[in-house]
């Protein structure tokens, strides 16, 4: 019964998690398709997120957000330059996934942009793999992010690409520096920066889930 509850309460959660995105992007993409937004660029600022001591532990987390401007199509084709809070999360690498990348200390870690590369919803992280199991049905060796509008996923031990749903492009991230104890964000990956918003039906949520699916 405990499990059943647990479970329940993942899945209530995960609902909620759900509505809060799709408004999130419901309200972006609107103002995107009427213009609306700051009409000059936002130039690239260094902001500090995190600290190298209080990522200890392999996979522990740090979630911040980024100003930045993204580039998008009006209805007439158009370019609108808006400014934009970017979800983002730093990621401590565990030593063995670490030592495979290059550049020193910021081998440690990943910083990425939680939006969706598909349509731009705001993924959550997962790091239980039961968790992954019950929310996302997958049985991953690795944590994950999720997209809960279409239903990507994206293994974060291999570089954030997608291993499930519509989405073909890896997570983007962020431009780094680690410098002493503080991790600081210093840019934004230029695929994100410039983006082609898909029609209107494609903003709607898939849930409830399709005939023959999983229910969440």
């Amino acid at each position: 019964m405990e499990t059943i509850a647990k479970a329940l309460s993942r899945r209530a959660l995960l609902k909620l998690f759900l509505a809060l995105s799709f408004v999130r992007l419901l309200q972006s993409s609107l103002g995107r398709l009427f213009g609306l937004g700051a009409s000059e660029s936002v130039a690239a600022t260094a902001l500090k997120v995190a600290k190298v001591s209080e990522l200890k532990e392999a996979w522990s987390s740090a979630r911040f957000t980024y100003r930045a401007k993204v580039q998008t199509k009006d209805v007439y084709g158009g370019n609108i330059l808006s400014e934009e809070s970017i979800p983002g999360l730093v990621i401590r690498l565990p030593d063995d996934l670490g030592r495979e990348k290059s550049g020193g200390a910021k081998a440690r870690f990943e910083v990425v942009d939680l939006h969706c590369t598909h349509q731009r919803c705001e993924t959550a992280y997962f790091v239980s793999r039961d968790d992954i199991r019950a929310m996302v049905n997958v049985d991953a060796k690795n944590p994950v992010t999720y997209c809960p509008c279409h239903r990507s996923v994206y293994d974060l031990a291999n570089r954030g690409k997608p291993i499930k749903g519509p989405a073909k492009e890896s997570l983007w991230k962020f431009n780094f520096e680690v410098k002493g104890d503080d991790i600081i964000v210093t840019g934004l990956d230029p695929k994100a920066s410039v983006w082609e918003p898909g029609p209107m039906g494609g903003l709607t949520s898939e849930y409830p889930v399709r005939p023959g699916e999983p229910g969440l």
